[in-house]
């Protein structure tokens, strides 16, 4: 069973690595990112690197409305990856908050819109377009 936090902290991480994606952030986020996975191995960073640099030339190949729909596929692809990070080295939590927000707050305006991530309590995470997802209990009413 994949701990609590997890969840959230995967998501955010998720949501900022791919709205750098195609901006000046990338390389600093990309670098981020691997440096993380190498805490794993140095083939678990190189095969990171691979899956940014798959993920980033896919966003940069499209515009507009197809560029939204492409991070937005990316996204639980990459919370996922995430996740299974913490749960198998959970020391990488406070590493991977830090670089998240540092990558969210070097994303241009548009892309910070887009990556917003709205915590109400504990139980509902929303991220990017509008799509809510609630994890954990939901309080009865």
């Amino acid at each position: 069973m994949v701990a609590e936090w997890i969840v959230p902290l995967a998501a955010s991480g998720s949501g900022a690595l791919v709205a750098a994606a195609a901006t000046d952030a990338w390389t600093t986020a990309r670098e981020g990112a691997e440096r993380l996975f190498g805490r794993l191995g140095r083939r678990r960073g190189e095969l990171a690197g691979e899956w940014l640099d798959e993920d980033a030339a896919a966003v940069e190949a499209v515009s507009g409305a197809e560029r939204d729909r492409v991070r937005a596929g990316l996204v639980p692809v990459w919370q996922v990856r995430l996740a299974d990070l913490l749960a198998e080295f959970p020391e990488a939590a406070e590493e991977l908050s830090a670089w998240a927000e540092r990558t969210r707050a070097a994303l241009p305006a548009a892309e910070q819109s887009w990556v917003q991530t709205n915590i109400a309590g504990r139980d509902v995470y929303a991220i990017g377009q509008g799509t809510q997802n609630f994890y954990g209990d939901r309080p009865d009413d």
